[in-house]
């Protein structure tokens, strides 16, 4: 770009002027030196930075309508949209001066969290380095320890935990003194922001796949639009069918995308087409772009056409889903069903590679309109969840019995993978093993079948949202074995901590995904009311039952029985609280503050509402990532240990590393309802 100055649009409205090196430095510049001449991540990261810098240079130089090297062009793009979302948040897009930039920064509580370690689950290496290494100096906390029957270890998950349920949800800049604190620690600010920046950047440099992929198109420059191209965001947009709307490029179809544009100058787009496609209408780019943004896009002017574009932000998305779920509902819905008919024959429906099975549903013509129906249904759905890993659907009259019933191929009480996933009364899902292929079987009572095709709309929308949980719980089955082969059906000795401790919190984590991404099908105040009261009992189940084991423990110490009655109960309080969690932020509704009175007052009465703030931002956090580790999925665990000190439960590693140890704090201390 020409121009030495660029401006930043954010989705708020706001826009401020930032030098064209600061947002370059901001977005593409990460390396440092280092200290002893070695080479670290950084080294490398500097050397291909100096080559892309090199390349935007050569694509930069190429006059508009030229051709350019598909190679070039692809490993631009598959380096550069692969990381654009760990360029949306910065901690300040101009710094004039680094106690300034310091200061703004950790004004805001996620960046807090993050610099602090906090961001993540567990103590972690930036906890232990920068936080924990001061409070092992402490002496009150020595004397503590020396007090306590518990090893180091669990004191400092316990301080940890404590640490974030403070700062998460009642983070204030003002009233904490962050200025002052954190400038008084300047030089080990570099150092977090240093591993922060080195864990993002411990990936593949490019994608490979999307690489590939890219240098099949056939690539040129082509001229911007008259008043300059914006660069958004997502860096780079997409089209997956020839003549269709462009997305974010992150979001197409890698094999067929039909289309890929990244604005290299204010001047001139890189456009790459498919052979045999004819090239996209770029007329309305800059529409394009700012509907495909998440948080901010850069102009090299501050004409009021940018301005206007702002508003766009997030719409691109938001709108492609809103319509997969209108065309399902209009399938459902009675009203809509009559307002369409045309009196045209049904159109031939798909063949399925899934089962449709009928229980004590009646004849074969008395269950085809629910067949139709939810073949209809899940090919609306199909474009937003993989359902490769979905064994089939069960309508039953006696729902329970379909469960047992149910073939499951495998030994189901190695695993917890043999007690099915109860999205809510009368529907469920289950772990099935096919031909050594793990799949989803989704079990439903008859009566959400017959919902599906009546006239009553709630009860047609309830049956539609817990069918699309089910659907989801076949898509999250496809990514987690895609970076865990086998890992659900693993058998789990009592001997792994780690593992049993799991199995207590890995049904709530995949609760959360399926009560989110079904939370927009409609019955959204009845499914709500349905989980708060799941939370409630689940809570108050709890201590009633922890209670009386702990009275019988005491009188007769069995500690095996003590611990599975906790570790049931844990299990069922973290399912029902991500499940309400999951329904609310798929409805965009991120505080919890907000929430029921009831669920409030019983988390309140538990010292639990500083935690469930947490456990939103852990899951969230979670799903946020493109995969996951074995470690990913065990450092959940602290939300196991969390609930049942809640309930006077204390849980830890075995020293030996045969187990776990468990010990029961007097019942009267511990919160009551």
């Amino acid at each position: 770009m020409k121009t030495e100055k660029t401006y930043v649009h954010r989705r708020d409205g706001s826009s401020f002027p930032a030098s064209i090196s600061d947002v370059a430095a901001q977005r593409y510049f990460y390396s440092r030196l280092s200290r002893d001449g070695s080479k670290t991540l950084d080294d490398l990261i500097t050397n291909y930075e100096n080559r892309l810098g090199g390349l935007l240079i050569n694509l930069r130089a190429v006059s508009i309508d030229g051709a350019v090297n598909a190679g070039v062009a692809a490993e631009v793009i598959a380096h550069l949209t692969p990381r654009s979302a760990h360029m949306r948040r910065s901690f300040s897009s101009v710094m004039e001066k680094f106690v300034k930039a310091a200061t703004e920064a950790f004004s805001d509580e996620d960046t807090v969290v993050q610099m602090s370690g906090l961001a993540e689950p567990e103590p972690n290496q930036i906890w232990n380095e920068h936080i924990a290494s001061v409070l092992d100096k402490e002496l009150h906390l020595k004397t503590l320890l020396e007090l306590l029957s518990i090893p180091k270890s669990l004191l400092d998950r316990m301080i940890f935990m404590a640490a974030k349920e403070h700062v998460v949800g009642s983070f204030d800049a003002k009233t904490w003194g962050v200025t002052d604190a954190f400038t008084s620690v300047l030089d080990r600010l570099h150092d977090l922001v240093r591993d922060g920046h080195n864990k993002a950047l411990g990936q593949a440099l490019i994608a490979e796949p999307r690489k590939t992929s890219l240098e099949a198109l056939e690539w040129h420059i082509r001229a911007a639009p008259p008043e300059g191209a914006i660069l958004p965001d997502c860096v780079a947009l997409g089209a997956d069918e020839e003549g269709g709307p462009f997305l974010p490029y992150m979001m197409t179809t890698m094999a067929t995308v039909s289309a890929v544009v990244m604005p290299i100058t204010s001047e001139k787009l890189l456009v790459g087409v498919r052979p045999g496609r004819d090239a996209p209408d770029l007329a309305n780019f800059n529409c394009d772009a700012a509907a495909c943004s998440d948080e901010l896009f850069i102009t090299a002017s501050q004409s009021p056409f940018f301005a206007q574009l702002g508003a766009k932000m997030g719409q691109r998305w938001r709108t492609k889903i809103d319509a997969v779920v209108q065309a399902a509902l209009k399938d459902v819905l009675p009203n809509k069903r009559l307002s369409d008919e045309s009196g045209s024959d049904r159109p031939t429906l798909p063949p399925v590679s899934y089962q449709l099975t009928f229980t004590n549903l009646g004849t074969e013509e008395e269950v085809r309109p629910i067949s139709e129906m939810t073949q209809r249904l899940l090919e609306h759905v199909r474009p937003l969840f993989d359902l490769e890993r979905l064994d089939g659907i069960t309508f039953a009259a006696d729902h329970q019995g379909a469960l047992n019933d149910l073939e499951r191929s495998f030994d189901i009480d190695t695993t917890p993978e043999g007690v099915p996933d109860y999205i809510a009364q009368g529907a469920a899902t289950a772990l099935v093993l096919r031909d050594g292929v793990a799949k989803v079987r989704i079990v439903m009572h008859a009566a959400y079948g017959q919902s599906l095709i009546a006239d009553e709309q709630e009860h047609a929308e309830m049956a539609l949202h817990f069918l699309v949980a089910g659907l989801v719980q076949a898509c999250t089955l496809s990514q987690i074995e895609k970076a865990l082969p086998s890992f659900l059906l693993e058998p789990v000795l009592m001997t792994d901590h780690d593992g049993v401790l799991h199995c207590a919190v890995r049904k709530a984590v995949r609760a959360y995904r399926y009560a989110r991404d079904s939370a927009q099908f409609g019955a959204d105040a009845m499914v709500q009311q349905e989980f708060s009261k799941y939370l409630i009992n689940s809570f108050d189940n709890a201590s009633v039952t922890i209670a009386n084991a702990k009275e019988e423990h005491a009188d007769s110490p069995d500690y095996p029985k003590l611990f599975e009655t906790a570790h049931g109960a844990a299990s069922e309080m973290l399912i029902s609280t991500a499940r309400l969690l999951g329904h609310r932020h798929g409805t965009s509704r991120l505080d919890f503050s907000t929430s029921e009175s009831d669920v409030r007052a019983t988390l309140a009465a538990r010292q639990l509402t500083s935690w469930i703030e947490v456990f939103s931002k852990d899951l969230q956090r979670f799903w946020q990532k493109e995969t996951w580790t074995r470690t990913d999925f065990y450092a959940l665990n602290i939300h196991v240990e969390r609930v049942l000190w809640a309930n006077g439960i204390v849980l830890w590693r075995e020293p030996n590393g045969h187990g776990t140890m468990i010990m029961a704090a007097p019942s009267q201390l511990a919160p009551q309802p």
